[in-house]
């Protein structure tokens, strides 16, 4: 079961109370409808769950009896609801006639639950949400470009802009942002799936954050290492030379404490020299051991020179 299908699950079991309320549900859920049939009101949703809802909501609430068939369309399975319901489509028409005047006001939202109710119909007809596992993306895609912009003047107040892409003719309404998506859920009375939606989130941050630091840690490891090997290189190039034992005497005992404790950090091999000294002062001795090999290995070395002239006196 995808994570949508959770979410549409609970959002069908929920209770819807009040006549008010019903027409929100029902107008959200109708918001998609097909245009093709004068008088009548065509939908059609995935979840049989929802379908079975919207029929019974015509019934309860205008006294309407819907008809329900399943059919496969691109090997997808969907359920039509058509209805002949005078009352609810006339509010529809309404809402979409008088596009100056926001949703609630054109629908006659009558109290504060109403709100959640349309946006519940809205998502369980519309809206898919990616599994958070996976990645954060709750969508609601409309057919109507006209309702989409209906629809995005009516979120925009209370979770800001959505981003909108349009393909096929059709016009998707998203969110990305995880914190906007939980709060979506919960206002729409999908609180099991709002937390859990919240929950996964957090295991994510903080495995992102764990990775984080390993990774970081594997880095100054990586760095550490590759910087202690070419300050032994240095100390070796100067032993070939010759020059190791030139060096003043306090560069000789950093350089054999460095041989001898290659994978010691630079706070434990300032802590072995005696007296202790501090990191900036082993970093400086040490660079300059990195210099003084840089300069060996580039002088070539002394030619014995050769005298061709005669001796006098013999």
């Amino acid at each position: 079961m995808s994570f949508t299908e959770e979410v549409c699950g609970e959002l069908v079991q929920l209770p819807t109370g009040k006549n008010c309320c019903r027409k929100a549900l029902l107008c959200g859920l109708f918001l998609n409808r097909s245009r093709g049939e004068e008088g009548i009101l065509s939908a059609d949703f995935r979840c049989e769950g929802v379908a079975t809802l919207a029929g019974e909501l015509l019934r309860t609430r205008f006294g309407a009896e819907a008809e329900i068939a399943r059919f496969v369309r691109a090997g997808r399975t969907f359920w039509r609801v058509r209805c002949a319901c005078p009352g609810l489509l006339r509010a529809l028409e309404r809402m979409e006639r008088e596009v100056e005047v926001p949703i609630w006001e054109a629908l006659d939202f009558r109290c504060g639950n109403c709100r959640p109710e349309f946006l519940r119909g809205v998502f369980l007809s519309t809206a898919t949400v990616n599994d958070p596992h996976k990645g954060y993306h709750l969508e609601f895609v409309l057919s109507d470009p006209a309702g989409a912009e209906r629809l995005k003047a009516f979120l925009t107040p209370v979770f800001g802009a959505p981003g909108q892409s349009n393909r096929g003719g059709r016009c998707g309404l998203y969110y990305k942002s995880n914190g906007t998506i939980s709060d979506l859920l919960y206002f729409i009375g999908a609180v099991k799936s709002s937390f859990d939606f919240a929950n996964i989130c957090i295991e994510r941050d903080i495995r992102n954050q764990e990775n984080r630091a390993t990774n970081c840690v594997a880095r100054n490891i990586s760095r550490s290492v590759g910087a202690s090997q070419r300050q032994i290189a240095a100390v070796e190039a100067l032993m070939r030379a010759g020059k190791l034992d030139l060096l003043p005497e306090e560069l000789r005992e950093t350089a054999r404490l460095r041989l001898e404790n290659d994978s010691a950090s630079l706070s434990e091999l300032a802590a072995l020299h005696n007296p202790p000294i501090t990191k900036s002062g082993l970093n400086q001795r040490l660079s300059r051991i990195l210099r003084a090999a840089e300069e060996a290995e580039s002088k070539p070395p002394v030619q014995p020179v050769v005298c061709t002239a005669p001796i006098r006196g013999k």
